[in-house]
């Protein structure tokens, strides 16, 4: 499988705090890695998520919010995948299939982020934020 097009900006690592969410993970390992980046002195994470995982994605941030006064800002594109598909027997033509997959990027930060810009949700109020196992999760 290769992946092209519009999605390779998507793809690439903008940060070391990045966490990219997959259909298959764990929402608390996602929660967990993201807390320990925030404790270890990150202000921002984004998180990154295609197609299928973008509702876990959604869930991960809420969770965040709800635990920390985060800012936030989502941005959604479209991310053309190209898959090649290499015959297995000989004279078989490569055979390549264009699709495009949504794509989301939530960035969550301790600090104010543009308040301007269309993505942004303020931190939640102060009476919605419980930190529960923040210390848990920052050992861990």
């Amino acid at each position: 499988e290769e992946h092209k097009g519009d999605g390779e900006d998507f793809l690439e690592t903008t940060s070391e705090s990045e966490v990219r969410i997959t259909q298959q993970g764990k929402p608390r390992n996602y929660i967990s890695f993201a807390m320990r980046l925030f404790s270890e002195g990150s202000q921002t994470v984004v998180l990154k998520a295609m197609g299928r995982a973008i509702n876990k994605a959604v869930t991960i941030a809420e969770i965040l919010k709800r635990k920390m006064p985060l800012h936030q800002i989502t941005s959604l594109s479209s991310c053309e995948m190209i898959d090649v598909f290499e015959p297995l027997e000989e004279g078989l033509d490569v055979v390549t299939s264009r699709r495009y997959v949504s794509c989301m990027k939530i960035t969550l930060s301790t600090t104010v982020l543009n308040v301007q810009d269309v993505g942004y949700q303020p931190p939640l109020p102060i009476q919605d934020i419980q930190p529960g196992d923040l210390n848990k999760a920052a050992a861990a």
